[in-house]
């Protein structure tokens, strides 16, 4: 017997509510959780729903259901920008079986010797700086996540590749534009923004085409990320494909870079703020010398603290979401397959039940306390 969709309470979202969800999500899903509870559903003008977890058990009911239930959200829009080999776009037994493949390259156990790599990045970053310099923050830390990037994931040191590197993921994000992801129906040559960004693409592949060869010729190994792409193989045998591996990079970047650099430069601000709280992270750095191990310092309580603040207070994803394909039953509804579904991360991370004055910056709540994979996703979870 087929089941009876039925959906929760909600509205039709206008173009005003939308321009709130994405510039003001925190006040905007505080008034929707308020009001509605556990779920709400958006409509748009032809009727489709986007249904939002708002709470930690509603959170856990999406993320925890079968992963077949789901095919990735605004497909079209995102296989233009990042390919159609990219993670972002795909679903069920593919969507499985690249994970499978990616996971090993991602495992924290092959990081544990990048440490030494993103420091050194760091400080020849940071000693540019000058005694009484005014500086943006979010400058230098977009410089140290894309040369990190360079180096962990594509493996370069050579000067000349370094600074072509740049320039190519460089011009690749800044002409990204949400007009062409949200509007695919822009995904085309005579929309100026679009036209921009395909060059800047159109450099990219021939970029990593190039340095494949190269790698090829040379057979480096595997020590950095594209390494591992490259050394990787499916359960059948076969290894990725070069166009794979340029989606799943472009994915990277475009995933990776902003919203790293984003969330050092918030942690900045709110320690130079705080001068409580950078005197006690001071204090529990220099508790391990002039020169620790990276391990050492990532392990440190107070300093894991503050980094899952900064992660809760500024959510960098305010939601997740993606495209039903079975039924799902989500607090006491049932959602049919065509139905986007989503986790709303900004409503549960701002929940003052969970978090008492959320819009304070507190590492402390971090100390001693063990959110749930519910309570606390910076970057979302599940499938």
């Amino acid at each position: 017997m087929e089941s009876k969709s039925v959906r929760p309470e909600g509205f039709s979202i206008n173009p005003y509510q939308t321009w709130l969800l994405v510039n003001r999500p925190q006040s905007y899903t505080a008034a929707l959780r308020k009001r509605f509870g556990e779920v709400v559903a958006l409509y748009d003008p032809l009727g489709k729903a986007f249904v939002i977890a708002l709470t930690p058990d509603s959170a856990r009911q999406v993320l925890s259901a079968n992963p077949d239930g789901y095919d990735a959200f605004w497909k079209e829009g995102f296989t233009g920008v990042a390919g159609s080999g990219s993670i972002w776009v795909l679903g069920g037994n593919h969507h499985r079986r690249e994970r499978q493949l990616l996971s090993p390259a991602f495992h924290a156990q092959s990081f544990r010797g990048y440490g030494e790599v993103i420091r050194e990045v760091t400080r020849q970053q940071t000693e540019k700086w000058q005694s009484g310099q005014t500086l943006r923050a979010l400058d230098t830390t977009l410089d140290i996540s894309l040369d990190i990037i360079m180096r962990l994931v594509f493996g370069a040191e050579d000067g000349k590749f370094l600074e072509e590197g740049r320039r190519v993921l460089n011009a690749l994000w800044r002409t990204m534009h949400p007009l062409f992801i949200f509007f695919p129906k822009l995904q085309r040559g005579w929309f100026p923004l679009w036209a921009r960004y395909a060059r800047a693409k159109d450099d990219f592949s021939k970029w990593v085409s190039n340095y494949l060869s190269e790698r090829r010729a040379r057979k480096e190994g595997a020590d950095d990320i594209l390494g591992r792409m490259m050394a990787a193989h499916y359960e059948d045998g076969i290894p990725m494909r070069d166009e794979d591996i340029r989606d799943e990079l472009i994915t990277i970047l475009l995933a990776g870079h902003e919203t790293t650099a984003t969330a050092l430069a918030w942690a900045l601000y709110d320690l130079g703020t705080d001068p409580v709280t950078l005197e006690n992270l001071r204090k529990e750095l220099d508790s391990l010398g002039s020169d620790p191990d990276p391990e050492l310092i990532a392990k440190l309580p107070y300093l894991s603290a503050v980094c899952n603040e900064t992660l809760r207070l500024h959510t960098l994803l305010p939601e997740i979401a993606r495209e039903l394909v079975l039924p799902l039953e989500l607090s006491g509804n049932t959602l049919q397959p065509g139905d986007w579904v989503g986790v709303s991360i900004m409503a549960i991370h701002h929940n003052p039940d969970l978090y008492p004055d959320p819009g304070q910056f507190t590492p402390e709540r971090f100390n001693g306390h063990s959110y749930s994979p519910f309570e606390f996703l910076p970057f979302g979870g599940g499938h």
